[in-house]
């Protein structure tokens, strides 16, 4: 049993692992550190140890394995511990893998709040009337049909950007009560541009793409085929262009104000990454 003081809990070694792997200990050597200490307690015959002494074993345990992954293990104790808010944006055009990379950073980083953007949005569209923000009644991609005045720019970021900046209002909003009740949450989704998003020490913000036109394209087949509510992918793939244009709207907006952008080539290696970018900032915030 730990002792965390005001109760006490199983030794659970799926929980354990799991804030080995916020770290970014990979998965089998996390399970794997995670049983050895398990057995090592049983062996001595520890029935109860307090949670203190049982972070001090771990950060032993992974100062010998990897220095690196120890000090993460140790800002991400004092997260849990402080209950400090961790809020993880993910942006990025559709269909590059951002919802499945962040039920992923949920699942490795305890965080029981995942919104998209694409849930705001119907909300919102629901509650205002077509006339009042036409841009709201159409998908990301074809907001620019709602557009009844002459632009300079391109019409296919000009109708995105009013929405996302409708869309804005709902995911600020969100981000306020998050911090205000000191909860974590990961938002993700196409509306999130880095220059309409609220800025906060306990906020981070990482931009997803994809820039090969044949991965992007595999990647809506590959959804539509898993989803159980099957997607059709030919809309996705027939505004590829569209997609593509806001794409690289969203990459010059996330330059502007130094958002990291990370291609999502490998998935493992962009949580990995997103992991290390939320760890050094909240280490800063921490210290």
């Amino acid at each position: 049993m730990i002792d965390k003081k005001r109760f006490r809990e199983p030794y659970s070694r799926w929980k354990m692992s799991e804030s080995m792997m916020a770290a970014g200990l990979d998965s089998l050597t996390a399970y794997q550190l995670s049983v050895s200490i398990y057995e090592d307690l049983v062996e001595q015959g520890v029935t109860l140890i307090p949670i203190d002494e049982l972070r001090s074993l771990v950060l032993e345990r992974l100062s010998a394995h990897e220095p690196k992954v120890a000090k993460r293990f140790m800002t991400w104790s004092r997260i849990r511990h402080e209950r400090v808010p961790v809020i993880i944006l993910l942006g990025g055009a559709s269909g590059i893998g951002k919802s499945s990379v962040a039920l992923e950073l949920a699942h490795v980083l305890g965080i029981k709040q995942v919104i998209g953007t694409d849930t705001i949005r119907e909300i919102m569209k629901n509650i205002v009337a077509p006339n009042l923000i036409p841009a709201l009644h159409h998908s990301s991609y074809e907001a620019w049909r709602s557009i009844a005045y002459t632009v300079k720019e391109n019409k296919v970021v000009v109708g995105f950007r009013e929405q996302a900046a409708a869309v804005s209002a709902g995911v600020n909003a969100a981000i306020e009560r998050s911090l205000k009740e000191g909860i974590s949450l990961i938002l993700e989704g196409v509306h999130l541009v880095p220059e309409l998003v609220s800025q906060h020490p306990n906020v981070v913000m990482v931009l997803l793409h994809v820039e090969n036109t044949e991965t992007h394209r595999s990647r809506f087949i590959s959804r539509a085929e898993a989803t159980h509510y099957h997607r059709d992918a030919q809309q996705y793939i027939d505004s590829l262009e569209a997609i593509g244009e806001i794409q690289a709207y969203l990459k010059e907006s996330a330059q502007r104000v130094g958002v990291p952008v990370i291609e999502n080539k490998d998935f493992e290696t962009t949580v990995s990454a997103i992991l290390d970018i939320t760890t050094q900032q909240m280490l800063r915030i921490m210290d």
